[in-house]
């Protein structure tokens, strides 16, 4: 547990650890992610495995010098072999059946061109599973853009539905509809609202997004305006108590006109990452505020800590914290809406409300 937040580095859910195309047929990978060091390699049969780097009888780095063998790994230092699903199937020059050992090994997903690893806390399998984007039609190449920051991934997911720091730090107005309607079901998150950028022109350009957050690790931001369908598809992944790694991959259904598809391709990727960009700086010097003292402007900020407490297994909040104080300009407290919702209207009443 980090000493800068209450709550473990790494939570529970699906986390991103590598692009599919990084992971060729017979290539180890070591990832360097969710607080430890993991392998990554494809077998013969074209699937990703992720392994423990250490091997588990004299802790060799199976991502240093360990090669890939039928759907497994063998270990650099003395030749073990593990098969596609950890265990020990070969020790070299052993005139008997090899002892019952096994490496570590992870639950894997391939989703939208990355590679996902299940963490639990408690060793819990997936409780839920991920979504396929870009179905239908033809789609452009994936863009990737990539950050490592000093923040942890409850913190990213908190600005979606923070619009005040859009108007402070972002490039953006009040739209014409200022509708924020947020819905909590299980481990997704759906966020529907409309923004009001001016990055590209001085008066704005309002567009209606829909933003869903499946788990602690996945952001997938939709934008359809008439002819135009985009996708931002952005994974977060601890990497210690200190920071996250963030990937954002852009991609949008190809339009008859190449080079109209290649211009606003390119504009949106300016424009989203020099958002990003902007919070930064916010993210690594802030600190964490257990009892933040919220008003009407700001969005449903304590039912969503009451929705991400689920992906904590191994912590609960210390009597009195993760509860909202009042202000003079808050209203009084209201009790739980019959639905998960949290709209525009009823946004000041949500933050009057206890989280636990």
């Amino acid at each position: 547990m980090s000493g800068r937040y209450p709550f473990p580095a790494v939570p529970d859910g699906w986390f991103a650890i590598a692009a599919s195309d990084d992971i060729g047929a017979g290539q180890v990978s070591t990832v360097r992610l969710l607080d430890r060091e993991l392998v990554a390699f494809r077998g013969e049969d074209g699937r990703v495995r992720v392994f423990d780097a250490y091997c588990p009888h004299l802790g060799a780095h199976l991502g240093v010098g360990g090669r890939v063998c039928g759907d497994g790994i063998v270990c650099p230092f003395h030749g073990w072999r593990f098969d596609g699903d950890g265990r020990l199937a070969e020790v070299p020059r052993l005139d008997r059946r090899p002892p019952q050992v096994s490496a570590r090994t992870w639950e894997v997903r391939e989703r939208n061109g990355r590679v996902f690893v299940w963490h639990h806390a408690n060793g819990a399998p997936p409780s839920y599973d991920l979504a396929t984007y870009r179905g239908d039609g033809t789609w452009t190449p994936w863009r990737v853009d990539g950050y490592r920051v000093r923040t942890h991934v409850q913190e990213l997911s908190e600005n979606i539905i923070d619009q005040s720091h859009f108007y402070e730090v972002h490039d953006m107005v009040p739209p014409d509809d200022e509708r924020l309607d947020v819905a909590f079901d299980g481990h997704v998150m759906v966020v529907d609202q409309n923004i009001k950028v001016t990055a590209i022109a001085e008066e704005g350009v309002e567009v209606r997004t829909r933003t869903t957050v499946c788990g602690p690790g996945i952001v997938a931001v939709e934008v359809r305006e008439g002819p135009l369908d985009m996708l931002t598809y952005i994974t977060q992944t601890p990497v210690d108590e200190e920071h996250t790694e963030i990937t954002i991959c852009f991609s949008m259904k190809a339009l008859d006109d190449e080079r109209a598809t290649a211009s606003i391709a390119e504009l949106n990727a300016r424009i989203t990452n020099l958002q990003f960009t902007q919070d930064i700086p916010i993210w690594e010097n802030k600190v964490y505020r257990d009892r933040p003292r919220l008003t009407a402007m700001d969005g449903p900020i304590a039912r969503y800590r009451r929705w991400f407490r689920q992906f904590y297994s191994t912590w609960e909040p210390s009597h009195g914290a993760e509860r909202p104080d009042r202000t003079a300009d808050a209203p009084p407290a209201a009790g739980p809406r019959p639905d998960s919702a949290a709209t525009g209207r009823d946004t000041a009443a949500a933050q009057s409300e206890v989280f636990g």
